[in-house]
């Protein structure tokens, strides 16, 4: 094995635990009601906090680490992650664990900005969104596993001891980054000064949209999707979360298959393609929502086009970073990870909006046009500016 594909493992099992953390929140949240004597809302704190430290940690947590090479910014990284999983699995109040979650998230915006850099520095320039598909795939990974790990773990032994099992792999990963990531990738100075030009340039805002709006689209749908399927569509709530499984299995085969097809089109194209068939595949629900096989089909699909769009959503912020800010591409980085959890945390807003006042019914119909403007910017404003498979062509010949 090629030595930065080991680095791009041990990249890949750190955004599995940041996944795990993540997303198991929603398979233990009546466990953490039980265990702290609070109500639902209470509860759900954990898993906003989490939330807004992403968002908070990829551009000002990264700052201070950005005096030191991608390796010991990845030790330290995980390192902090690490421990805050391991203080939710002692504290016994909840206000420390709101904490140390809070700490958790802060941790994962920041390892996505360093793992993306990092990533486009070992890999070769043909092989770029692939290797960053295969990082992702952890996180993909951990979308599938996540809640049912956790609720198993949390019905077995303690909701806790499912952040001591993300404790012990996260030493496994720190391991692996320790032994694997090459000791020269150099990273760019940060400062908060260099976020206000990464916020100034209008191509590069119009890059924080497309992400926003790419990313977040699928949220107005699949934060209520359960609902969907069990009201509108006649499933039995058990097995929804079989349904949710071909979803996660489609969405990681969509995220490699999204890597090799930025690799061959480029970034830029392959987003045109792709939110033109999710437009597509959302505004289908209204039509396949009452047949229950028509409803998986489409279930699927989103899966699969909706994490299909990461690799080239990575690239094309990565692209526009150095175009236009090739003094701070640290921090438009940064920031264009942060718009991941905004797109989410907008559209997760929309979703229940449409919910209360329209019904789930035109959830999906909200998913589409939430993704208008991203496809808008990307057919009007955007392109490719290197094709990395005629480059690679052209040295051959």
């Amino acid at each position: 094995m090629q030595a930065y594909k080991k680095a791009i493992f041990a990249l890949a099992l750190s955004a599995f635990c940041l996944g795990v953390t993540e997303f198991v929140m929603a398979g233990v949240l009546v466990d953490v009601q039980k265990y702290f004597n609070v109500d639902a809302k209470t509860a759900g704190w954990l898993t906003t906090l989490y939330a807004i430290g992403v968002v908070i940690g990829a551009p000002l947590i990264t700052i201070p680490l950005s005096r030191f090479n991608r390796h010991i910014q990845l030790l330290i990284n995980l390192s902090i992650f690490a421990v805050a999983n391991f203080i939710i699995f002692l504290s016994p109040n909840f206000y420390l664990t709101a904490f140390a979650r809070f700490m958790a998230g802060t941790q994962h915006g920041v390892f996505f900005v360093i793992a993306t850099l990092a990533v486009t520095a070992i890999a070769p320039a043909h092989e770029r969104s692939r290797a960053l598909a295969v990082m992702v795939t952890g996180l993909t990974v951990a979308l599938v596993t996540g809640v049912p790990l956790g609720t198993f773990v949390g019905h077995f032994f303690g909701f806790k001891f499912i952040f001591l099992l993300i404790f012990v792999i996260t030493l496994l990963a720190i391991f692996g980054i320790f032994h694997m990531m090459p000791r020269d990738i150099s990273p760019s100075a940060m400062s908060l000064k260099s976020l206000i030009p990464a916020f100034s340039h209008k191509n590069l805002l119009k890059t924080y949209v497309i992400t926003t709006c790419t990313c977040g689209a699928q949220f107005v749908l699949y934060t209520y999707i359960q609902k969907l399927l069990v009201d509108v569509s006649g499933f039995e709530v058990a097995n929804t979360a079989y349904i949710l499984l071909v979803y996660g299995l489609c969405a990681i085969l969509g995220n490699l298959y999204g890597g090799k097809l930025v690799d061959k089109i480029g970034a830029v194209m392959s987003l045109r393609i792709i939110l033109i068939l999710q437009v597509a595949v959302f505004l289908s629900v209204s039509f396949t929502m009452y047949s229950q096989i028509l409803i998986v089909i489409n279930i699927a699909l989103i899966g699969a086009l909706s994490f299909s769009t990461i690799p080239a959503l990575k690239m094309m912020g990565l692209s526009k970073a150095k175009r236009h800010a090739n003094s701070f591409i640290d921090s438009a980085v940064s920031i264009n990870e942060a718009a991941f959890n905004v797109g989410i945390a907008l559209a997760s807003w929309l979703g229940g909006f449409v919910l209360a006042h329209l019904g789930v019914e035109f959830n999906a119909v909200f998913s589409a046009l939430f993704v208008l403007p991203a496809l808008l910017f990307s057919v009007l404003f955007a392109k490719d500016k290197v094709n990395f498979n005629k480059l690679k062509r052209k040295k051959k010949a």
